[in-house]
């Protein structure tokens, strides 16, 4: 490493330094409030995941959800690539069958379901998503993509997850 490398390097981590440590003096920029509709169909993404979630743990469901939206780091990207993460995948996994002897036939031709959240205006499905639910479908899974949390809702009553009564 050459003397001026070094020196360059010195001053610019000196400069960020200095500029954590010293106050600003322009004004920070005020964010937009997130609504926070009642309204599901405003819902964001997160927000629909976090109310299926509640429904499938209360019903006993074995699921998951694959945490791979959001924003990260370099150093973490590459922490989570090189443990496996995969661009795509679909938001919830659901393993257990169900005991409604109706839908049954339904879900025992299906290894499991695989069902990719989107919000109701605007959501669209990526070209790695796309990929993930044909492969997955190949491969003997039930795949959807609900745009909404009501759309989420008909889907787990068509599967037999839900009755009427219940939601």
């Amino acid at each position: 490493m050459s003397e001026e490398y070094k020196n360059r390097t010195r001053a610019r981590v000196l400069k960020f330094y200095a500029s954590q440590c010293t106050p600003t003096s322009s004004p920070t920029k005020k964010r937009k409030p997130r609504s926070r509709s009642s309204n599901s169909d405003e819902w964001t993404e997160k927000q629909i995941q976090c109310a299926v979630a509640v429904i499938l743990d209360r019903l006993g469901v074995l699921w998951c959800h694959v945490p791979n939206e959001g924003k990260r780091n370099v150093i973490s990207g590459a922490r989570l690539r090189a443990a496996g993460m995969k661009r795509g995948v679909p938001d919830i996994f659901i393993y257990s069958g169900v005991d409604n002897p109706e839908q049954k036939l339904l879900f025992e031709n299906h290894r499991g379901v695989a069902i990719e959240l989107k919000r109701t205006k605007g959501g669209r499905l990526t070209d790695h998503q796309k990929q993930w639910l044909s492969d997955l479908s190949d491969a003997g899974w039930y795949t959807a993509t609900c745009h909404g949390y009501t759309d989420t809702i008909d889907l787990l009553k068509k599967l037999g997850f839900l009755n009427t009564e219940e939601t």
